[in-house]
């Protein structure tokens, strides 16, 4: 699956699923090189973080068939970033997404509807 769109609303579903707060999916074509589609979400724990990644990844694998490029900061889970490519996803303990001001890096972004009934 290559629609970011689509694969951003699959990991999203996941993210609902962990009871992650503040989730926002951003269209962020023509704004950004790195991905067409970022999903930015709380956690509020270390160890919710964490299922929540583990969640975003199963689901992304069982419904999409996709696993992540790259997975970075797992090991400290304050922010944990998985790259799907056309997908990019921001899991933030909410101290650091406030400190790094992370919902302001692309304004102009088309804040997309996240559906929450996509299952495994």
């Amino acid at each position: 699956m290559s629609n970011g769109i689509e694969l951003g609303q699959i990991a999203a579903s996941a993210a609902v699923d962990k009871k992650a707060s503040k989730i926002i999916l951003l269209d962020v074509r023509g704004l950004t090189d790195m991905c067409d589609v970022s999903l930015v979400c709380s956690a509020d724990n270390e160890r919710q973080a964490m299922a929540i990644s583990e969640a975003v990844d199963e689901r992304c694998r069982k419904v999409a068939g996709v696993k992540p490029l790259a997975v970075e900061g797992r090991q400290v889970g304050n922010w944990i970033l998985m790259d799907y490519g056309s997908l990019v996803v921001h899991i933030f303990l909410a101290a650091v997404r406030d400190y790094y001001a992370f919902d302001n890096l692309w304004p102009k972004a088309k804040n997309l509807n996240v559906a929450t009934d996509i299952k495994s």
